[in-house]
This record gives C-alpha cells, sequence and structure tokens, in this order.
C-alpha cells in the first residue's frame, strides 16, 4: 500500500503567529520535504514573502478562506500537488486567522479521492497568550479554532508573566480538553514532535480519551464540552442511524466528536470520529480480556444540551444493557 501524505492544519486567530512557527516547524524537519499551502484572505497575499519554500513549492490559495473554497480550488491544488513532480513527505495548510479548521479537514477525512492519498496528522492551534480574552469574547471563530485543535500552541510567552500563562492555559483546556499543550517564546522552536501527533488514528484517540474517561459538562460561554462513560453493548444499526442525524443536521453546532463504542459482535474497541457532515470510522485494538468494555464519547460544540445526548445513549444500547 503506497504511503499517505501527512497533513498538519495550523489555526489560529488574526496575529497568533501562524507563520512564524511554520517557518520554525519547516527549519525544525531539515530533512523533510514539506508542501505548504499557504492561504491569506484577500486578493494579496501580505504573507507570501514569509513562508519558508524548501524549494518544494507554497502552494497559495488567494481568493478566500479554504474553508469556503473546498468544493473546488482546494482540490484543485492538491492535484496540482500530486502532479507537480516533487517528492513530498508532509503537507501543511496554514489556514487563515477568520478561517475554520473544520472546513478543511472534512475535505481530507469525508473526500475518498483525498483521504486515499492523504492522512490527517493533526490540526495544531496557536494562541497569542496576550489576547486570548479578546479574541474568545469578540471572534467566535477564535472559540471554534481552540475548539477543534488537537493541539495548542500558546505564543508570545516572552511578553507575559507566568501567572498569565497558566491562566490561559486552564481556560483553554476548559475550552478542549481532548488537546495537548506546548507553548512558545519569540523565535522558538516547539520540542513535540508535531508532524508525528497522528491524532486521528484510531490508537491515538482511544489514549486521549483516557484523559477525559469521567463524565463531565465544561463550558465556556456558547462552547460546551460534554463526556460520557457507559457500560453496554451498542447496536450498530441504532448507532448508525444517531451519528447520521448528528453529522448531516447539527454539524454546524458540533465542533468535535469523538467516540470508542463496544459495539455488540465486534470483538475491536471501533473508534468514530467526526468532522462538520463527514466521520471517520476505525477499527481499534481488541478489548482484553481484563479490560472494562466502556463506551466513551467527546462531544464539543456550540450550545449542546446534555440531557438529549444521555436519552440518546440510552436508545442505542442493545437489550439488556445498563448504562451507567
Amino acid at each position: 500500500m503506497e504511503k499517505k501524505i501527512g497533513v498538519t492544519i495550523l489555526t489560529g486567530f488574526l496575529g497568533a503567529g501562524k507563520t512564524t512557527f511554520l517557518n520554525n516547524l519547516i527549519q525544525k524537519y531539515p530533512n523533510t520535504k514539506f508542501a505548504v499551502i499557504e492561504n491569506e484572505f484577500g486578493e494579496v497575499n501580505i504573507d507570501s514573502d514569509l513562508v519558508v519554500d524548501n524549494q518544494e513549492g507554497v502552494f497559495e490559495l488567494s481568493n478566500g478562506c479554504i474553508c469556503c473554497n473546498l468544493n473546488g480550488e482546494l482540490r484543485e491544488v492538491l492535484r496540482n500537488l500530486l502532479n507537480c513532480g516533487k517528492d513530498i513527505d508532509h503537507l501543511i495548510v496554514e489556514t487563515t486567522g477568520i478561517a475554520e479548521p473544520d472546513g478543511v479537514a472534512a475535505a481530507f477525512v469525508g473526500d475518498p479521492g483525498i483521504s486515499r492519498l492523504f492522512e490527517i496528522n493533526a490540526t495544531i492551534g496557536l494562541i497569542d497568550v496576550q489576547n486570548f480574552e479578546f479574541a474568545i469574547n469578540n471572534h467566535p471563530v477564535a472559540m471554534k479554532q481552540i475548539s477543534f485543535s488537537d493541539y495548542l500552541v500558546f505564543t508570545k510567552c516572552d511578553l507575559a508573566t507566568e501567572e498569565e500563562i497558566k491562566k490561559v492555559k486552564f481556560q483553554a483546556k476548559f475550552i478542549n480538553p481532548l488537546a495537548q499543550v506546548g507553548q512558545v517564546s519569540k523565535g522558538e522552536v516547539i520540542e513535540k514532535d508535531v508532524i508525528n501527533l497522528k491524532a486521528y488514528s484510531a490508537e491515538k484517540v482511544i489514549e486521549r480519551a483516557s484523559f477525559v474517561a469521567h463524565d463531565h459538562n465544561h463550558q465556556h460561554g456558547d462552547v460546551v464540552s460534554h463526556s460520557f462513560t457507559f457500560k453496554g453493548l451498542v447496536d450498530p444499526v441504532k448507532l448508525e442511524m444517531w451519528l447520521s442525524v448528528l453529522f448531516n443536521l447539527q454539524f454546524e453546532v458540533i465542533y468535535r466528536f469523538k467516540g470508542i463504542f463496544n459495539i455488540k459482535g465486534e470483538d475491536h474497541k471501533v473508534v468514530i470520529q467526526g468532522v462538520r457532515n463527514e466521520s471517520k470510522i476505525e477499527i481499534g485494538s481488541l478489548w482484553e480480556g481484563h479490560e472494562e468494555r466502556l463506551n466513551r464519547i467527546v462531544i464539543i460544540g456550540k450550545s449542546i444540551k446534555r440531557a438529549p445526548i444521555e436519552k440518546k445513549i440510552k436508545s442505542i444500547l442493545a437489550p439488556d444493557s445498563v448504562v451507567l
């Protein structure tokens, strides 16, 4: 099987330092052949001179946010990328400061032609610690960027106190308990091996879910994070029907969905991830004999009510199954 090209999405509100982070990231991996889709809102790309080419070409989308052009221009750029005659190890998509990253991810998850050739590594969200409060209080898209990220990087930490950084980290983790975190100061290169996070792999989803295994309800403004842990065998048909409604009718308010299910008749964990109205289903590791077969769901979104989800969970269980 041909190896897929890894994809890392960079997101973050205006001024968070995405381009600086991108340059440092490329310098961190001198032996990796990168391709970059670097998109600035508007007709003139003011950041184009700042992006490191790395001899592999910078692919720009200059007529609007990537998330607004998924049905046309992005796919055309990806085709050109594959036909450019250059070896590519990893693709980085730098979105605009006002873009919603879930739209970018949905193209790589939901399009069979794209997902056959590309595989999402992770969404990295940059947070300017000095302007964090202003961004999340005045711009809903900033909250969504944080909610969707797999790895949050706090930038400009040299300009903030330890107490300020600690406060921002706490608030960001409250918004998105699934995310891992790191921080950088001016000119620093992130230590984490960020192009190998593999946040969308079944193994990583199972691993991260253990950090939020308890039932909880976190709320920050309109953004709510719910996690559910329950026993019982899940009926696959009922689950499919529920997720179909969830992803097709409520995708605009659900920013992130991750679930690990104990499916009736299946000896492996089944991992389901939702991105907009697209979903990714993977077979995970075997349930071990000594392991408690717990179903786990984490949903992050806008003004999502907990009670209807709890009611639906009871309805997807096979007969004789009991919710904790």
